[in-house]
């Protein structure tokens, strides 16, 4: 256990140094190619998609607010997630209005958004690294897998950058697991 904390920290650093790395302009077109295809994923979705919850992307994820964009332009409902205690819920945003900052200065949605309760949705799932076999690594605050654990329905797809996959993550028996990862020009499926 105690070397798998260690490893997850490590990886935790290395990552985040990579992405401080990682220039304006490059970043932008990351997130260009990730909204493509995850609208293109979508459109081809091989189950029927009522909704999408996300996040939104903070300090240099991979970027999430073009798909945020998209899903309006598409009139597909979309949820962001709020930190209520040791728990996320999601509620639904409809324009940049209903965002303000929330929990740890992470862009949530605002007082005034009504909750969703959609079983079926499916999640575009933050992480600091992912391997092939559907592993996440997050921030260690376990909200995503107590989240899945609480509603396991929800079909699961990773968004990353390249150099956040790795070949094998650390394995403990909470974590739950992603479906797919997208990185920029490149699809993983699990």
């Amino acid at each position: 256990m105690e070397i798998s904390r260690e490893v997850k920290k490590e990886l935790r650093g290395r990552i985040r140094e990579c992405r401080k790395k990682v220039s304006r302009e490059e970043k932008e077109n990351w997130d260009a190619l990730l909204c493509e295809q995850f609208i293109t994923l979508l459109e081809e979705a091989s189950f029927p998609v009522s909704s999408v919850y996300l996040y939104l992307d903070f300090r240099g994820e991979a970027g999430t607010r073009r798909i945020l964009e998209a899903l309006w332009a598409k009139n597909i409902p979309a949820a962001l997630p709020r930190v209520e205690g040791e728990e996320i819920f999601f509620y639904e945003v409809r324009g940049w209005a209903d965002v303000c900052p929330g929990y740890m200065g992470i862009e949530e949605p605002s007082a005034g958004c009504r909750p969703v309760n959609d079983k079926s949705a499916l999640v575009l799932v933050p992480g600091v690294a992912f391997d092939r076999e559907g592993r996440r690594l997050g921030y260690g605050g376990g909200y995503y897998d107590r989240f899945f654990v609480r509603e396991p329905g929800h079909p699961r797809w990773g968004l990353a950058y390249a150099f956040q996959m790795v070949e094998k993550l650390p394995k403990e028996e909470w974590d739950q697991k992603v479906e797919r990862v997208i990185l920029p020009g490149k699809v993983i499926e699990v």
